[in-house]
C-alpha cells in the first residue's frame, strides 16, 4: 500500500537512473524475506556509505515493514527541526517572562501528575523492560523505574519549587558614575539540547531544573526507554499547560525519537543559533561521539578516571578501609567510582595487606598493580602478588574499569601523588585520605579536578548530595559550568545599566563627568 504514496520525477541528468526499480526491490526485499526487517537506499559510490548509515546519517533512505519501529522513525527534514527549535527558543522566553508563583506552580503541578499517573508510567516502563531483555543488568537498573523512584522524583520537584526563583537576581551591583548603576543579573542560559541514555528519570529531573531557570528542552533519550521516555514526557505537558498554554507547553519540551534528528542538529552548521548548550548524559562513546559532532558548546565529562591517595599521616586503621570501599564498591559503574588507589610507599606491607588489600578482595574487587608497585614488591615480597588478578603492571594509568576492578600503585610522596593525579585524572573527582592538615590543603589547592575531597569517598561528588536540588550532570570543563552541575547550569547573566539622568560617553572623555566605580550593596 506504501508503493501508491511514492512519486518519481523527471530523470536527472547527474543521476545513474533506475530509481524506481531500486524502490521496487526495496518493497520486494521487504515483502518476501521475513527476516528482513528494513532495507536502506544510498549512493554506493560515497566512501564509508554502509558505515555513515549504520551510524545514523541522514544520507539515505530507510524502508521498513516493522510497525513497532517505524514508529520511532520520525521523518524530520532539517526545516522541520529548524523552525521547531525556533518555537522552543519563543516558549523558553515565554516561560521566563512569568513571575516566580507561576513557575513555583508548574512544578507543583508536576509532583503532583508525577504521583497521579503512577501506574500509567510503571506500566511504560515494564513494558521497556519487557522489550529490552538482551540488555546488560547494569543496563537494566539504570532503566527500571518504582513506586519509591516516582516518589523521589516529585519530591525533587516540590524541593526545587520551595527554592528561591535564580533568575533576575542581582548578583553584582556598582556605580560606574554618580547617577549611573551597572547590575549584573542572572537569567536563563536558553534552549538546551540534553542527550541521556537509559535512565528514564533524567528526563524528569532535568525538566524540573529547566522550569525552575526559564529554559526550553530539546530531549533525545536511550531507545530501550522510549515508552518511560513518552509517558514522562506527556505527563509534563500535561501538568505544564494550564499554565503555560497548549502551544507553548507542546514547544518547551520537546522529545525526539531518532538518531538521524540528533545528528541533524549537532552538524548543522548554525546549530548554535538554536541551541546554546548540548548535555550528553551516558556512556564515555555518547559524551566523545557528541564532542566530536558539534560546535554547540558541550557541558559533560568524558570519562571518570578518580584516585584516593592515602597518604602516610593517614589513619590507616580506622578511616581508610570504610572510605575507598565505598568509593569503590558502592556504585562501581559510576563515574565518580574510584578507579586508582595511591599509597605512599612508607605503609608498612602487613598495614597495606590487613587495610586495603584484604578489605577489596573480600568485597569483590579485583587488584591490578601499578609499575612502581611491582617493581618494589616483585622480589622482596611475592606472597604480597598473590592478592592481585595479574602480576604484570597495568599498560596504562588512563583507563576507567566502571566494574569491580581497581590498579594499586606506589607513589614516593605528596607531591609525587599530586603530579601523578594531576597526569592521569580525568579531573572529575580525587582524594586524600590524611590526618595532616597541611597535607590536605596543599592536595586540595594543587589538584587540578573538578572536585577535590579529603577523609571523603569520592562518591560524594553528586548534584543531590551537594544539595543542588537534582542534577544536569557533570562537568569537567573549567567554564561555565564545573562539577556536578544544578541549576546555576541552566543559568547566565546580563549588564543591566541604568542612568538616573542622561550619560553619554563623550560626557566622561570631555571631563565633564568622571567615573567613581563604587561597588553598592545587593540590598
Amino acid at each position: 500500500n506504501a508503493r501508491k504514496h511514492f512519486l518519481f520525477g523527471q530523470k536527472s541528468t547527474s543521476g545513474r537512473g533506475g530509481m524506481q526499480a531500486k524502490v521496487a526491490a526495496a518493497f520486494r526485499a521487504l515483502e518476501l524475506a521475513n527476516t528482513i526487517q528494513c532495507v536502506a537506499l544510498a549512493n554506493g559510490a560515497r566512501q564509508g556509505v554502509v558505515l555513515d548509515l549504520l551510524q545514523g546519517k541522514p544520507i539515505g533512505t530507510i524502508f521498513t515493514s516493522d510497525q513497532m519501529k517505524s514508529t520511532h522513525i520520525q521523518q524530520n527534514t532539517e526545516l522541520d527541526l529548524l523552525a521547531q527549535l525556533k518555537r522552543t527558543r519563543i516558549a523558553a522566553r515565554n516561560l521566563e517572562a512569568l513571575n516566580s508563583t507561576q513557575r513555583t506552580n508548574i512544578l507543583k503541578s508536576i509532583a503532583t501528575s508525577l504521583e497521579q499517573n503512577q501506574n500509567n508510567i510503571l506500566k511504560a516502563n515494564e513494558e521497556d523492560i519487557q522489550q529490552n531483555t538482551e540488555i546488560d543488568i547494569t543496563l537494566k537498573q539504570r532503566l527500571k523505574l518504582s513506586s519509591a523512584k516516582i516518589t523521589t522524583l516529585a519530591q525533587g520537584a516540590l524541593a526545587l519549587a520551595q527554592a528561591v526563583d535564580p533568575i533576575h537576581q542581582v548578583v553584582e551591583k556598582r556605580e560606574l558614575a554618580s547617577g549611573l548603576i551597572l547590575e549584573r543579573r542572572s537569567c536563563a542560559l536558553g534552549v538546551i539540547f540534553i542527550i541521556f541514555e537509559a535512565r528514564p528519570e533524567a528526563l524528569i529531573q532535568i525538566a524540573t531544573l529547566a522550569i525552575k531557570a526559564g529554559c526550553g528542552l530539546i530531549l533525545k533519550g536511550g531507545k530501550e526507554a522510549h515508552f518511560s521516555n513518552t509517558i514522562l514526557h506527556q505527563t509534563l505537558i500535561q501538568a505544564i499547560t494550564p499554565i503555560l498554554g497548549s502551544k507553548d507547553a507542546q514547544d518547551l519540551f520537546v522529545l525526539l525519537h531518532n538518531r538521524q534528528a540528533v545528528a541533524t542538529l549537532l552538524a548543522h552548521p548554525d546549530a548554535n543559533e538554536y541551541i546554546d548548550l548540548v548535555v550528553p548524559r551516558g556512556s564515555n562513546q555518547l559524551v566523545k561521539y557528541i564532542q566530536q559532532a558539534t560546535k554547540i558548546p558541550v557541558l559533560g565529562h568524558a570519562d571518570g578516571i578518580c584516585h584516593i591517595f592515602l597518604d602516610i599521616d593517614a589513619d590507616i586503621m580506622h578511616k581508610v578501609q570504610p572510605i575507598i570501599i565505598d568509593a569503590k564498591t558502592d556504585y562501581p559503574a559510576a563515574c565518580n567510582a574510584c578507579e586508582t588507589i595511591l599509597i605512599h610507599k612508607d605503609h608498612s606491607i602487613q598495614n597495606i595487606i590487613h587495610f586495603i588489600l584484604q578489605p577489596l578482595k573480600d568485597a569483590g574487587v579485583q587488584l591490578f598493580p601499578g609499575p612502581y608497585f611491582l617493581k618494589q614488591y616483585n622480589q622482596s615480597n611475592l606472597e604480597l602478588l598473590t592478592w592481585f588478578s595479574a602480576i604484570t603492571a597495568v599498560s596504562t594509568f588512563k583507563f576507567e574499569y566502571g566494574t569491580l576492578a581497581c590498579t594499586i600503585e606506589l607513589t614516593d610522596n605528596l607531591q609525587t601523588a599530586i603530579q601523578h593525579i594531576n597526569t592521569y585524572s580525568s579531573h572529575h573527582t580525587d582524594a586524600i585520605i590524611t590526618e595532616n592538615y597541611e597535607h590536605a590543603q596543599t592536595f586540595l589547592k594543587q589538584i587540578d579536578s573538578a572536585c577535590i575531597f579529603h577523609n571523603a569517598s569520592t562518591r560524594f561528588a553528586d548534584g543531590f548530595r551537594f544539595g543542588l536540588g537534582a542534577e544536569i550532570g557533570v562537568s569537567t570543563a573549567r567554564i561555565h559550568a564545573r562539577g556536578p552541575v544544578g541549576v546555576q547550569g541552566f543559568l547566565t547573566y546580563k549588564w543591566c545599566l541604568s542612568s538616573d539622568q542622561f550619560h553619554t560617553q563623550a560626557q566622561f572623555s570631555s571631563g565633564e563627568k568622571q567615573y567613581t566605580h563604587k561597588d553598592l550593596p545587593l540590598v
